[in-house]
């Protein structure tokens, strides 16, 4: 039986779609029509991290692995949704500790302690979601300004099992609109690098993650992206409900 309420978080996807600095842009166009073909049919162009989109480790590994390579239970699970919108300042840098007694709060308000989170083949949770309310900013230029998270925290997570690590906002990483040139940071791209490097998913630019925190039972996702083979990612149609503790 389908759950009785799911939440959407995924952003939907139109030509003012906000991309990653670089990013192919979404576009859509009409290839057949009714009053001409009888049916409907259209072209659609995107970048494989175009809108609500999951990383596979290939992203940023040769060697990683590509998205049909990972088996669909990673994508659907048991999550735990972390306020961090009190951190959450333009370009502000989050840190494993301020996380951490984050993680405390979130696990305490369903009931359960930080050992709540871990590998799922133990009963735990291994999908953790940070709600930094940023995607309200969603299609506006300051949404490139996001906060961001340490190198620490991406090595706090997977050290706790954590295997798929979700944001509301561009990147877990700082977002910087190089303009005129400029070198590149060596950690511009920490988050990703210790994720990915160790096997855990990532999945960018969620939205409404609110709506899965209050309510009684726990909180379930499905991230499932387009099954397209070789990919290093892909969009998702992302949604959560809550189900009941038996």
């Amino acid at each position: 039986m389908p759950p009785r309420s799911l939440v959407d978080l995924s952003h939907p996807l139109t030509p003012q779609t906000t991309v990653y600095p670089g990013d192919p842009p979404f576009a859509m166009h009409s290839v057949c029509s009714i009053p001409t073909d009888g049916y409907t049919v259209h072209a659609v162009s995107l970048g494989t991290h175009t809108g609500t989109h999951v990383d596979a480790p290939f992203h940023f590994f040769a060697q990683g692995q590509k998205l049909h390579e990972l088996s669909l239970e990673r994508f659907v699970g048991r999550g735990l949704i972390v306020d961090v919108r009190h951190l959450a300042q333009a370009r502000g840098h989050i840190e494993w500790r301020d996380v951490r007694e984050s993680l405390d709060r979130a696990t305490a308000s369903t009931g359960g302690t930080i050992a709540s989170l871990g590998p799922r083949s133990e009963g735990k949770i291994d999908m953790v979601l940070f709600w930094t309310g940023w995607d309200g900013w969603w299609g506006e230029r300051k949404y490139f300004d996001h906060p961001y998270f340490g190198k620490d925290v991406a090595e706090g997570l997977v050290e706790m099992g954590v295997r798929l690590v979700g944001v509301d906002t561009l990147s877990p990483d700082e977002t910087v609109l190089v303009q005129g040139g400029g070198e590149e940071r060596d950690d511009a791209f920490a988050m990703h690098e210790v994720l990915l490097g160790r096997g855990c998913l990532i999945c960018e630019n969620l939205t409404n993650l609110g709506g899965l925190v209050g309510g009684e039972g726990e909180v379930w996702v499905s991230l499932v992206p387009l099954s397209l083979h070789g990919a290093d990612g892909a969009p998702v149609r992302a949604y959560g409900w809550m189900e009941e503790i038996r």
